[in-house]
């Protein structure tokens, strides 16, 4: 995040707060109902989206007036 920022590509006043909402998206779908559901099994093409759309919502919120 701060590479990015530093670089003009995303504005990110926090990278920290930033990446946690980022890896918080991905673990309320891969790794917390692991946790909790003994059956918790996606495929790994669900897994992959869930990740993009992931990446998708961080760069909507994040990415700099200069690259969209």
């Amino acid at each position: 995040m701060e590479s990015e920022r530093e670089a003009g590509n995303a504005d990110v006043p926090n990278s920290e707060s930033a990446a946690n909402q980022f890896l918080g998206m991905i673990a309320n779908y891969v790794l917390w109902p692991r946790m909790l559901l003994t059956d918790w099994n996606p495929a790994a093409s669900d897994i992959h989206y869930a990740v993009e759309q992931a990446v998708e919502t961080t760069l909507a919120r994040y990415a700099s007036d200069r690259t969209v």
